[in-house]
């Protein structure tokens, strides 16, 4: 099974999604739905929804709320693209102009805001304290995770600790809830949703780190964004943080140079990109996020094998083997 198969046989229940979000995008303020649907429907794989509903199949549920919190979830990850966006004055999303580029910043933070906190109220409607108090937390360690990158800004001392700490608050904390929304639904026993919860995890981290290998070396017009977009806004991935830890002295010193500089020249670019594919720090970046697959793949070993398990393991691959 691939993700394509996956995407197929689930496509109904996405364009239940899709629908539920256009409903509560409707507001007396009409910069909402504009801003909310520029994103929300350029595209994607709907990746975070996806999960939600798996998760919430492989525990055998069948009511109508994995629907609504699929949609609940893609409202949190859509206002965390919107602030991003303005925090890293970005120009190209998805392959096209970011919000913020047509309607300001101001519209795109306050849109963006206004995603968080409809999503919250949305999630109080289903009555379950559990599943607010995961939406919450997650919601909550997200915006530490985007101080904290903001602070890290052409800090080219950077730890690898520091940086992985800083991928689980962003990125994979909402992806880990998603599996463990979907559990809880289901009122699953608890071993059931932290095995979930473990897989949904491990697949965030290694989603985020495919995602640094393919700032450096994707096709551009897949990717939907600048070839090296990351060290244009400062940003010091795991790639860079290897290629710190393995160049010569002059060469590191190079790199910090242009590290510490705003913006960068084509030359520095393909500075970077020699010395990553003389010391291979995009190969030890993907060694790192397969043995984050592989841990999410473990977390799932105490159930027996299934078409849904299949479906979260697709789901896995093509995180790894994604060229956008």
């Amino acid at each position: 099974m691939d993700i394509e198969q996956v995407l197929k046989f689930y496509s109904e229940d996405l364009k239940e999604v899709e629908a539920n979000l256009k409903e509560n995008l409707k507001s007396h303020a009409p910069m909402i739905a504009q801003v909310g649907n520029h994103l929300l429907l350029s595209g994607g794989k709907r990746l975070r929804p996806l999960l939600v509903i798996l998760s919430s199949r492989f525990c055998r549920y069948e009511g109508e709320e994995d629907i609504y919190l699929a949609s609940i979830v893609e409202f949190i990850h859509t206002a965390s693209l919107l602030h991003d966006d303005v925090i890293d004055s970005a120009e190209i999303r998805r392959g096209q102009p970011v919000a913020n580029s047509i309607w300001g910043n101001e519209a795109s933070i306050l849109v963006g805001d206004y995603l968080y906190s409809k999503a919250l109220k949305l999630a109080v409607g289903l009555k379950n304290q559990r599943i607010m108090d995961t939406l919450s937390e997650a919601t909550t360690t997200m915006s530490e995770g985007q101080i904290i990158e903001l602070l890290k800004i052409n800090d080219p001392d950077i730890t690898e600790e520091e940086y992985l700490k800083m991928v689980e608050a962003k990125t994979a904390v909402l992806i880990s809830a998603c599996c463990r929304v979907g559990a809880i639904i289901s009122s699953v026993e608890k071993k059931v949703e932290e095995a979930l919860a473990n897989f949904g995890l491990n697949l965030g981290m290694a989603f985020q780190l495919a995602d640094d290998i393919l700032d450096y070396r994707a096709d551009e017009l897949k990717l939907g964004k600048t070839l090296g977009k990351d060290l244009d806004e400062g940003k010091i991935t795991l790639p860079l943080i290897r290629l710190l830890k393995r160049g010569k002295t002059e060469e590191v010193a190079g790199v910090k140079e242009i590290i510490r500089t705003n913006g960068f020249k084509p030359k520095d670019l393909e500075f970077i990109l020699m010395l990553m594919n003389k010391y291979d720090s995009l190969g030890d970046c993907l060694y790192r996020a397969k043995e984050y697959l592989r841990k999410a793949k473990e977390s799932m070993g105490i159930f027996e094998d299934t078409p849904l398990k299949d479906a979260l393991f697709a789901v896995a691959d093509y995180v790894i083997n994604r060229e956008n």
